[in-house]
């Protein structure tokens, strides 16, 4: 990541020599030099989790930009820029740098959002939003029959529930009283999903069994399903609504390029092409 943003930084690089030592953070061969106003207005445009790695390591950041440097001066040295391989990548990154530019001013530069259009969205996609009915439980696991029916006898005798899950369970969920959490339907094993839906918040089950063991379970919230607020989906409609304004965009613009160029497929020679799997040599 860091050389991603050292490639960037080179750009800032500038050929004059010319300058006052107190604006300038480097001088590379006296050809080159990294000024301080420079190097702040190209970090300024960073995305901030990169601005924030280079206010920690600036020293370090600022010798990786000079060694890059130097690297770069000596491939242009040896003439590599004149590589034909070298100037197929450049054309390469070029054109898709350029692509990149033109959708961001056709496209990206042109999908507008409105509070409105999310209301309108958020109205009509409401079952999108929906929860449905949640509950949470704690529960105690053991081995042996006997052993519940001993817990469930001591249950009767007011004994608190999460102590006993924290003393008895052999559970992981022990370490915190039992409690399993939040779980809809389709989550838990049937044996118990099927108790806690017909229990009141409260209410401590029988002797449930499981592949697990035996399990007595204590029902403690019930949620209700609902219909999350606005509010809470917002930045995921609007998220949802650029990505599909985008896509409207995007296709409007490359149709009416088609239908400005000439455009011509051989299908004939098309059908021809067939890419022979890569053989895997044998063991």
């Amino acid at each position: 990541m860091k050389y991603i943003i050292i490639t960037i930084l080179l750009l800032m690089i500038s050929g004059c020599v010319g300058r006052s030592d107190k604006d300038v953070l480097a001088r590379i061969d006296r050809k080159h030099t990294i000024t301080l106003a420079g190097f702040n207005e190209r970090i300024s445009k960073l995305p901030k989790r990169y601005q924030d790695v280079i206010n920690k390591n600036k020293k370090e950041f600022l010798d990786e930009v000079i060694v890059d440097t130097l690297l770069y001066n000596e491939a242009v040295r040896k003439k590599l820029d004149r590589d034909d391989d070298v100037k197929k990548v450049i054309r390469e990154a070029e054109k898709k740098i350029l692509i990149a530019r033109l959708l961001n001013e056709e496209v990206e530069e042109k999908i507008i959002v409105n509070e409105k259009d999310i209301a309108a969205y958020y109205n009509a996609n409401k079952e999108k939003f929906a929860t449905p009915e949640a509950l949470r439980a704690s529960h105690i696991l053991v081995k042996r029959e006997e052993e519940a029916r001993d817990i469930l006898v001591e249950l009767s005798n007011n004994r608190n529930f999460e102590d006993l899950a924290r003393g008895r369970s052999i559970d992981p969920t022990s370490k915190i009283g039992g409690d399993i959490g939040y779980f809809t339907r389709h989550q838990l094993v049937p044996e118990i999903e099927e108790i806690c839906f017909n229990m009141q918040v409260g209410e401590i089950s029988g002797i449930v069994k499981t592949k697990f063991g035996y399990h007595i379970i204590k029902l403690t919230e019930r949620k209700p399903p609902r219909v999350k607020e606005l509010a809470e989906v917002r930045d995921a409609i609007e998220e949802t609504l650029k990505r599909l304004k985008k896509k409207v965009l995007f296709n409007e613009f490359v149709t009416a390029l088609k239908e400005k160029a000439q455009i011509t497929i051989n299908n004939n020679l098309l059908e021809t092409i067939s890419l022979e799997p890569e053989q895997k040599p044998e063991d």
